[in-house]
């Protein structure tokens, strides 16, 4: 695990599993309060150009989707033993 820079951007988390494949987590209380968040949130994510999974996690539980980006809640999915 790793955090990386993508310009003037940062990607809060960079993983990657045994086998070389990585996801990418941005991590943030809430992005329902503002676009100028959820823009921040999801900038960096959608400047990363290779198809490795994406994520935005919050402890929002009305979710969405942009540009192929995956917002999920952390809560819940710790409680379903979700892996990224």
């Amino acid at each position: 695990m790793s955090i990386g820079r993508i310009g003037r951007l940062e990607c809060d988390f960079i993983l990657r599993d045994n086998e070389l494949n990585y996801s990418y987590v941005q991590v943030a209380y809430t992005i329902n309060e503002s676009k100028a968040t959820e823009d921040r949130e999801y900038a960096p994510l959608e400047m990363i150009q290779d198809n490795y999974p994406k994520y935005v996690a919050t402890t929002d539980y009305l979710l969405q989707k942009r540009n192929g980006i995956r917002h999920i809640n952390l809560l819940e999915f710790m409680k379903s033993h979700g892996r990224f």
